[in-house]
C-alpha cells in the first residue's frame, strides 16, 4: 500500500470514530430526555392521583356521616 492509500484510510477510520464518539453523546442525551420526562410524569400522576384520593376520601366520609342519619332529615355535607 503507498502512504496516500495509509493516509486515506487513516482519515475515514478517524472520521468514522469521531462519528462513532459523537453519536454515543446523542444517545446518551437522548436517554437523560427520557428520564427527565418520565420524572415529570411521575410527578404529575402522583400529584392527580392524590388529589383524587383525596376527593373520594372526603365523598366517602360525607356518606359515611349521612347514612347514619335517619331519612328525611337533612344531612349536613
Amino acid at each position: 500500500m503507498s502512504s496516500t492509500s495509509l493516509a486515506r484510510c487513516a482519515r475515514v477510520l478517524s472520521a468514522r470514530a469521531r462519528r462513532a464518539a459523537r453519536d454515543g453523546r446523542d444517545a446518551g442525551a437522548s436517554a437523560l430526555e427520557w428520564a427527565i420526562i418520565a420524572a415529570v410524569v411521575v410527578v404529575a400522576a402522583s400529584l392527580i392521583g392524590g388529589a383524587i384520593y383525596k376527593i373520594v376520601q372526603d365523598k366517602s366520609q360525607d356518606l359515611q356521616t349521612c347514612a347514619s342519619v335517619a331519612v328525611g332529615s337533612s344531612c349536613a355535607s
